[in-house]
């Protein structure tokens, strides 16, 4: 067999090689980068409830919960931690008394 012909097919299995990878690196760097995104919505948006509540409220068990539920999210107040996207709010005596974050 003609060496050109080995030099062609080792060159082109090389370039298609490097070309898959090189789209593979791409495409998972766009999706991570979009989980990304999403995680940084999550916690901005903790960070704007933590905000309100603080600054309306006394931090009694009962304003938050009046704070939260303008907002229109489905939050268990039941326990003594109510869980925003990532934020944990935990409550002793009806007042907040620890906020934690849950990664």
């Amino acid at each position: 067999m003609n060496k050109w012909k080995i030099g062609f097919w080792i060159c082109f299995t090389t370039l298609i090689f490097t070309v898959g990878l090189g789209l593979y690196a791409v495409l998972d760097q766009g999706v991570a980068l979009t989980y990304m995104k999403e995680g940084y919505m999550d916690t901005k948006s903790d960070l704007d409830q933590l905000v309100k509540i603080i600054n309306t409220t006394d931090l009694s068990k009962e304003q938050i919960k009046k704070s939260l539920v303008e907002d229109s999210d489905n939050f268990d107040f039941d326990r003594d931690t109510v869980t925003l996207n990532r934020t944990d709010l935990i409550f002793k005596d009806n007042k907040l008394k620890i906020v934690e974050l849950t990664w």
